[in-house]
């Protein structure tokens, strides 16, 4: 069977506000036009916190310091028997203005507020962890 590390940043402003990333459309890109979490799949041989550095330079050139937060293993990623996916999620606060980023990877990025983060379905029900999140820290 085959073992899949993916790994997902919240990241967050000072006033609460999580910055999310929306997926190309591209076909046969899954949840195309979704929003989600910066992040992605970790390389061969890289711990799940080099791969969620990685990601956040080559996506958004951004370096940040970063706390691990949350270990679980998706359901929507993994297939009994076949593949196991075991999500890794960071929390970061951001300091740069939005402004300063360059985004890389996906069509834009934008800040939500924590009200609007409630009423969203995220790409690979990123939103579930999204809102638990969101109830365990004010």
């Amino acid at each position: 069977m085959i073992e899949k590390i993916v790994v997902g940043a919240i990241l967050h402003n000072a006033q609460g506000d999580v910055l999310l990333q929306l997926r190309d459309d591209k076909p046969g890109l899954p949840y195309a036009n979704h929003w989600t979490l910066f992040g992605g799949s970790a390389e061969a041989g890289e711990t799940p916190d080099e791969a969620i550095r990685r990601e956040l330079l080559e996506e958004l050139e951004l370096a940040l310091p970063l706390t691990f937060w949350k270990f679980y293993r998706c359901p929507i990623r993994s297939i009994d028997g076949v593949i196991t996916t075991n999500n890794h999620i960071f929390i970061g606060q951001m300091t740069r203005e939005l402004s300063e980023l360059t985004l890389h990877e996906g069509q834009a990025m934008r800040y939500f507020s924590r009200h609007e983060v409630a009423d969203m379905r995220l790409a690979f029900d990123q939103h579930l962890i999204l809102n638990e999140w969101i109830n365990t820290h004010d």
